[in-house]
């Protein structure tokens, strides 16, 4: 059988140890793991399970009708935001060798027709794709997927602003594994109102949403997961439920509420500067108090956090200069990783839990095969940080590496030195270099 090898300083459950790797890039499996004594020959590389981001908006869907002039126009200025091809390679790029796509499109995947819809549009992605379904006011789950609530003020296809209507809802899909947006649209400023978002979304907003979806959880025997969590009173609600819960509650966060916070109308990064892009860091939910970020980076190191999840929002500058929420991360999700590594006493297994065997564990029914750990059996998909290197955005580039690969040609990173690099992944077998194909293949 033809197989090729890796050497280096592997991050295990139980540590860091030098390994010798086997795989058969045929079959994209790992053959067998030998741990050695001789050491690595790069000492600041680490060689993770390759990480899975559990929370990315692609933007792209299926092309609509032609004849639709409108829906053809949306739908082509969602594509020039992402799509699933460049997704795909801005998540190589940072070091993600799975992704979870959302289904909040205008004519949301809720049913099995629309969701296989998309499912061959996301076959676009050089990096394997996990798509969420939608639940709507009058969606019927079909099979055992992971499905996404949106809540808002201002309804859509894919949101809920009532919540008698979605109690209706998730009534009908008692057991299922159901992943929450949690913000209380009765807690909202009215549609339009205008402000900040830390003001117009204010924190007692989530606090009240999670504690109305618990109640929903425990009612209806819902497997439930928190997305974004942004305030340190929805964690020690979810902490809570789960002292005497049967099934966990899981909950996410994501890079920027931990490394930006907000306290009177000022924004500031984890390093202590301004961050360049601040004006374009507006995000639902927003950006919170700097006790609140302190707390998600503690409660996401000692366990309280299940995940860290980008929220990809990949938005371009001109939508985010007319207010649009959210910001990109695929590019640089496993720089951040260094980051927590190296400035926030973070440890490479800790990292591993939350970018590789936590999402591996949320998401097992929708894999074929083992991921999140590097043992035998286990799909030969790794992400390599050098932890001796830096990434540092400067425009829609990566300083000494090129451009960004995300299609929105920004970070939320920009001007901020990122203590690590990835220098490669692999995905199936199959090895990447900066998101392209590696020359190296044989």
């Amino acid at each position: 059988m033809t197989h090729k090898e890796i050497k280096a300083r592997t991050v295990f459950p139980d540590g860091v140890h030098p390994a010798v790797i086997q795989f058969d890039p045929l079959s994209g499996m790992i053959l067998a793991v030998r741990r050695t004594e001789t050491p690595a020959v790069e000492e600041s590389r680490l060689l993770f399970p390759g990480f899975t981001d559990i929370h990315v908006h692609a933007r792209e869907y299926p092309r609509p009708d032609p004849r639709d002039a409108a829906a053809l126009e949306r739908w082509e200025k969602a594509c020039n935001k992402e799509t699933f091809s460049s997704a795909g390679q801005a998540a190589l790029n940072g070091g993600v060798t799975l992704f979870c796509a959302m289904p909040n499109d205008p004519d949301p995947p809720c049913d099995e027709s629309t969701y296989r819809r998309k499912l061959e549009t996301a076959q676009t992605s050089e990096c394997p794709v996990i798509l969420f379904a939608a639940i709507t006011r009058s969606s019927e789950p079909w099979a055992d997927l992971p499905y996404k609530v949106y809540l808002d003020n201002a309804p859509s296809a894919a949101s809920f602003d009532d919540w008698r209507a979605l109690e209706e809802a998730l009534d009908r899909y008692r057991g299922r594994r159901v992943f929450f947006h949690a913000e209380d649209p009765q807690e909202l400023t009215a549609p339009g109102a205008k402000g900040p978002r830390w003001l117009t979304r204010p924190s007692r907003a989530e606090r009240s949403a999670v504690e109305k979806i618990l109640n929903l959880t425990a009612k209806f025997g819902l497997r439930s997961h928190i997305c974004h969590v942004s305030t340190a009173s929805a964690v020690r609600l979810i902490q809570e439920y789960n002292r005497s819960a049967s099934v966990r509650v899981t909950c996410e966060v994501t890079p920027h509420h931990l490394f930006f916070s907000v306290d009177e109308g000022k924004i500031s990064a984890a390093i202590g500067a301004e961050p360049e892009e601040a004006a374009f860091l507006e995000c639902n939910p927003p950006l919170r108090s700097e006790n609140d970020r302190r707390f998600l980076l503690d409660a996401l190191r000692e366990g309280l956090i299940d995940v860290l999840a980008s929220d990809h929002a990949p938005h371009t500058r001109h939508d985010k200069a007319a207010g649009a929420p959210g910001m990109p991360h695929l590019d640089t999700l496993g720089p951040f990783a260094g980051w927590l590594i190296k400035a926030a006493g973070f440890t490479p297994q800790r990292i591993a839990e939350v970018l590789s065997s936590g999402p591996a564990t949320i998401f097992s029914q929708d894999l074929d095969r083992p991921h999140g750990r590097i043992e035998e059996g286990s799909v030969a998909s790794f992400t390599e940080l050098d932890l001796s290197q830096e990434t540092l955005v400067r425009g829609d580039r990566i300083e000494g590496r090129g451009p960004l690969k995300t299609q929105c040609g920004w970070s939320p990173f920009s001007g901020v030195s990122l203590p690590a690099a990835v220098t490669n992944t692999w995905v199936l077998g199959e090895e990447y270099e900066f998101g392209q194909r590696s020359s190296r293949r044989g």
